[in-house]
């Protein structure tokens, strides 16, 4: 199994707005695609993030290295493409791949 993560560290002031659209938007839109069998949300609360920031994480789970590709390849150009206005210059993301042993 393989773990994609993506570490967020967003304005605290559009935090909120930006973590209701993540849960009601872009993570049903990535599960759509098919190519994740689950995910998990969570924030960071120690060590506390930079002051007026906030930091989430996601994890999703893939089943296999193909789909993981597939999704990377095909789907997250368009969904990373899809972030709203609001947020665009307010945040930073980092992703990783984890192989689960």
């Amino acid at each position: 199994m393989l773990i994609y993560a993506v570490r967020v560290e967003i304005e605290a002031h559009v935090a909120e707005a930006w973590r209701a659209w993540m849960i009601h938007t872009h993570i049903p839109e990535v599960l759509q695609t098919g190519w994740f069998r689950g995910y998990r949300f969570g924030e960071l609360i120690d060590p506390p993030p930079p002051p007026n920031k906030r930091q989430f994480l996601v994890l999703y789970e893939a089943g296999e290295e193909s789909a993981l590709k597939a999704y990377l390849e095909q789907d997250a150009p368009r969904l990373r493409a899809a972030y709203p206005p609001e947020f665009q210059g307010r945040f930073q993301a980092e992703r990783w791949i984890w192989k689960m042993v």
